[in-house]
This record gives C-alpha cells, structure tokens and sequence, in this order.
C-alpha cells in the first residue's frame, strides 16, 4: 500500500497508522508485562541473592545504552515494517525461551538479547510515523503514541503481577509471548509502505555507517529546539529517575503497614497522565511554546516531590495522592511534549537515528538515575532526599521559563512548529 493514499480527513481513516497503533500497544505492553514475573521467578521461587535481581531492570535498559544509536542508522536504512515484525517475532522466540530457562544465568541473557531486539523497533515505529501520518496529524499521532508508552510503564508490571496472581508465571510469559506474536501478524497486512525517497537521500542510503551516525547527531546538535528540548527533557528525566526509584522507600518510612499506598499512588499518576494525554492537543493548538511546556512540566515535577517529602505520618492520605496526580500531569505534559517536538523538528530520513540517539540517552539516565538517588537518600534521609530533588527540578523549570527566548529561540514563543517535512538532515 503505498502512503501517498492515506486519508487526510481523520488520523483514524489512515488504515496503516490504526494497525500500526495496535500493534505498537500490545509490543510497548508486551515490553514491561513480564517484568514482574522475571523478579518473582528469582525472589520468591530461586531465592537468588539481591544481586541478580538488581540485574534484571539493566538486562531491559543496557541494550538500548549500547545498541540504540546503531539500531537508528540501520532503520533509516532498512524497510521499517518489515524491521518492525522481524523483532516482534525474535522478542516472542525470547520470550518463550524464558518459560524453559532453568536458571539464572539462562534468564538474563535471554532478557538481554530480548530487549536488544527492541532497540530496533521503537525507532523503526518513530520512523513509520512520519511516512504514513500527515503533518496535520501527527499532534495527534505522537500525543497517543506517548499516552501508550507512559501507561504500559505502569499498567504492564501491574497487570502482569495480577495474571500471577490468580495463574503463573508461565502463563504471563505466554501471553506475552502472544502479544508479540499478534503485533506482528498485525504489521504483516499492513502491506508495503512506500518510504518516498529522492536522489539525494539514495545517496545517502550508500555512505558508510560512521557517515550516517555522524549526521544523526548533527541533526539533534544543529537544530536549536531539538536540542535544548532535549538537554532540557533529559535533565528532567533523571529528577524523575532520581527521586521514583526511592518511592518505596519514603513509604515504608511513612508507614510501612500500608502496602498499598504505592499502587495508590502510581495509579494517581496514570491518571494525571491520562488527563495531559486527553488535552494535550488542544493545548499544543493554544500556541503555548515549548519553554512553558518544558518548564512548567519541571515546575510541576518538582512542586510533587517537594510536598511527598514534606508528607507528615498521620496525614491525610490526599497529601500523597495530590501530589502523585500533579507528578503525573508534568511528566505527561513532558513526554508528550517530547515525543511531538520530536516528530516534527527531525527530517522523516534521519527519524530512525535521531530516535536511536535520544532513546540511548534515556537509557543512560535509567541507569544511573537510581544510583545518584540511592545516595542522595543515604545523605540527606529520604524526606529531605525529596525535598531538595523538588527543589532543584522546580528550579530548572522555573528557569526554563524565565530564560526560554534564549534557550529555545526567540521563534517558539510564538508556539509555531518549523515545518521540517522535507528539512533535510544536517550534514
């Protein structure tokens, strides 16, 4: 099917894009669904030491840290449908390879080779985006992309933990090994997908690989908003990282007998995302620029740690949930913010890359992140570890604002979007 017969009435119409969200839906589900059930496998039925399952959330992100940028400058190259079913159908071979894994030292290469495969898909799906999905659209588009990937962080290991709960372990693999293997029959009757390319670009296709992976970066270091959103999203990123990773903790400190505050709380936060998700689109349209949507995220990032640190035990149980939803609602207005910008200031043939290089980055911060807020709590305390993190992410929001004409440029204060449809990519 070529993508020049896509309708232009309603993002809906555009058959392709519908599979396609599907099918990204249940991979990005598929993506975090076992995770629960790998970490009860080791602590609860091999009772393996803390270690090797401090190892587990690393086998998901230290693929992306070292195979992302490469994984973009071969999907720039390669038919991105086609990629897309090939590390569907691999991560569903893993996945099954998981059910029969007798120990530990099985698990976590398979869990390491699963997710290397991912690294693939998710710039391949960026890039498919911007082939298929009309420039009108593509609000639209990247805003339900982002609402999928937010929620299936949250929603996958919970509803992964209850399929255990009331069957196994086994049988999460399974439907997980089946999520998989249904996004992949979906991609099959996409059909083909012309990716319209001129002779420039089929140059392009020919130069060698440190070539093309130089101009990824160039792309992302060039374009002024590109890149001071990204500084900007990453550094928001690792407050996020920072402070959730000792979530669990602060709650034991307030009260360890209520276990259940935690899915409380994380439950709050989808719906605070949920919210920016639904209206996200109609705020983009206001002309709001990217230095109060950056910044006001961090704003409101910071504004939640600091009022879970301040919590007093004995409080009303609305002095965490406020607090969780206003977290929610900046880190969707950021990620959604992110995910758009992304879209429409990267040229379609530099797609693959410029989300390989950007998922590289994040992944960095997944990885360090906890460990700079295990010691910022062994420093401060947990509650002060939460206050200060509130105060240093509100304060990078709060001068996002202030200064956003000389970060981002004058131009996006106007809220415009430059039109880099057919932008080529920086040399």
């Amino acid at each position: 099917m070529d993508s020049s017969s896509k309708q232009k009435s309603s993002l809906w119409s555009n058959k392709i894009f519908n599979k396609m969200f599907v099918s990204y839906t249940l991979s990005s589900v598929g993506d975090w669904f076992d995770m629960i059930a790998i970490m009860t496998l080791f602590s609860f039925v091999w009772k393996v030491e803390p270690l090797y399952v401090s190892l587990i959330p690393l086998m998901y992100a230290i693929p992306s840290i070292f195979l992302g940028q490469i994984a973009g400058v071969f999907v720039d190259r390669w038919n991105k449908v086609n990629l897309m079913i090939i590390t569907d159908v691999i991560r569903a071979i893993f996945t099954v390879m998981l059910i029969f894994a007798p120990s530990t030292w099985w698990v976590l290469p398979l869990l390491f080779f699963r997710a290397a495969a991912g690294t693939f898909h998710a710039p391949a799906q960026q890039a498919l985006v911007r082939h298929v999905v009309d420039k009108e659209h593509l609000l639209q588009a990247s805003t339900l992309i982002g609402v999928v990937f937010q929620l299936a962080k949250v929603f996958g290991p919970l509803a992964g933990a209850a399929l255990i709960a009331f069957g196994s372990i086994e049988l999460c693999l399974i439907v997980n090994a089946v999520s998989y293997g249904i996004s992949a029959i979906l991609l099959l009757t996409v059909g083909k997908v012309k990716e319209q390319q001129d002779e420039t670009e089929q140059d392009k296709e020919k130069q060698s690989f440190a070539a093309s992976w130089k101009e990824g970066w160039s792309v992302v270091l060039t374009n002024r908003l590109l890149f001071s959103s990204t500084v900007f999203f990453l550094i928001g990123f690792a407050g996020l990282q920072i402070v959730d990773a000792q979530l669990g903790v602060l709650l034991r400190e307030i009260d360890a007998s209520r276990t259940e505050l935690l899915g409380y709380m994380i439950a709050t936060v989808a719906v605070g995302t949920l919210l920016v998700g639904a209206t996200f689109g109609i705020l983009k349209r206001t002309g709001i620029s990217y230095g109060w949507l950056f910044g006001g995220a961090s704003v409101l990032i910071g504004i939640a740690f600091y009022f879970m640190g301040s919590y007093e035990a004995g409080s009303s149980i609305a002095w965490l949930l406020v607090p969780s939803f206003i977290g929610g609602m900046g880190a969707g207005v950021a990620f959604m913010a992110y995910n758009y910008l992304r879209q429409v200031e990267t040229p379609k043939e530099a797609m693959g890359r410029v989300t390989g290089i950007t998922n590289s980055l994040t992944s960095v911060v997944v990885v360090v992140g906890p460990l700079g807020g295990s010691w910022l709590v062994t420093a401060l305390g947990v509650f002060d570890a939460f206050i200060v993190a509130g105060y240093v992410v509100g304060a990078i929001g709060l001068f996002g604002i202030l200064l956003q004409r000389l970060i981002w440029g004058a131009k996006q204060a106007s809220g415009s979007d430059q039109d880099s449809t057919n932008r080529p990519a920086a040399v």
